[in-house]
């Protein structure tokens, strides 16, 4: 539970942080493997064909920051003017500074975004809260390119070797032995819908004890490398995941929404080569290599610097 909350969060602390989690899993499945092209805005209705100007702008944490420079350094490719405006708060904040058009467009997490914009919604993988999130963004001035593959979403985690022991690639693989074990995480996974009510009634998974913790990335891998937790609720993008070669457990019934990065717009400013500058961007990142840039980061790197170094490589920005 940290930025903006992830799937988890996002729904019982809308507007936290903005974009929800960020830390977290390279063998958390992706769902989708591909992104979201079906229903791109350009495939909607045909997009302005000049190339504009926008401010993208970010939440207030390194991640969020590290993608507005990814979408904004693939769109200055395509000739558009990026000014980039970073750390602006909470959901709340950067989405009325969109609404005003202080800024034009803005990174997002696709469940988190269309909770807030729909709430309520029951859409869990990617494709359908996708389509869900088109639908609710278009009703108020808004348009979204293209999901990436990568997530920041909330997974059930657990050490190699606890994986090994006890054969857990899924959370469906905890049923027999949960009840030996220890869950950790932030206090509301106590409670909220998709936390331990639907590990019980959907993969019939009732851990021995759950452990309440501070919802800070530190203190729960520390809790689940020192052994005070023996799974816990970790980030798909957490640094830790790879770091300590932590495993995350596949969630095929998609208790955890689908929670795709995506650049959402004022409907009003986007143009068709922003369209095809986050799209760039959007169909060549997935979660493993969200998390490795945003370890980087972690580490000390500077989330522009990050940006670029990583768009040269894919050959998405300027010569």
């Amino acid at each position: 539970m940290r930025r903006i909350v992830s799937v988890g969060f996002a729904v019982a602390a809308i507007a936290m942080v903005a974009a929800c989690g960020a830390n977290g899993s390279s063998s958390l499945p992706d769902g989708d493997s591909r992104a979201g092209t079906a229903a791109s805005p350009a495939a909607d209705a045909a997009l302005p064909h000049r190339a504009g100007s926008v401010t993208i702008g970010s939440a207030a944490f390194p991640e969020a920051e590290l993608l507005a420079h990814l979408y904004a350094g693939a769109m200055r490719a395509h000739g558009v003017k990026v000014d980039v405006h970073t750390n602006i708060g909470e959901r709340s904040a950067y989405m009325a500074a969109l609404r005003d058009g202080s800024i034009g467009a803005v990174p997002e997490y696709s469940g988190a975004l269309l909770e807030y914009l729909a709430n309520g919604t029951k859409a869990r993988t990617s494709q359908s809260v996708y389509t869900e999130l088109q639908a609710a963004a278009a009703k108020q001035n808004l348009r979204v390119t293209d999901y990436a593959t990568a997530q920041d979403t909330d997974t059930i985690t657990v050490t190699r070797k606890t994986a090994t022991k006890y054969h857990l690639s899924s959370i469906a693989d905890l049923k027999s032995v949960a009840g030996k074990l220890t869950l950790g995480g932030p206090a509301p996974l106590r409670t909220v819908p998709y936390g331990i009510p639907a590990l019980k009634s959907v993969y019939g998974v009732e851990f021995k004890r759950f452990v309440p913790l501070s919802p800070s990335g530190s203190i729960t891998q520390t809790a689940l490398r020192n052994g005070t937790v023996d799974a816990a609720d970790i980030f798909s993008t957490d640094p830790a995941i790879s770091r300590f070669g932590f495993v995350s457990l596949k969630d095929p019934e998609h208790i955890f929404a689908a929670q795709n990065i995506v650049p959402v717009f004022r409907n009003d400013v986007l143009t068709q080569p922003m369209a095809d500058g986050c799209n760039a961007v959007s169909s060549r990142l997935d979660t493993a290599e969200l998390r490795a840039l945003v370890t980087k980061v972690a580490d000390g790197a500077d989330p522009s610097t990050t940006a670029s170094q990583w768009l040269r490589e894919k050959r998405l920005t300027v010569n």
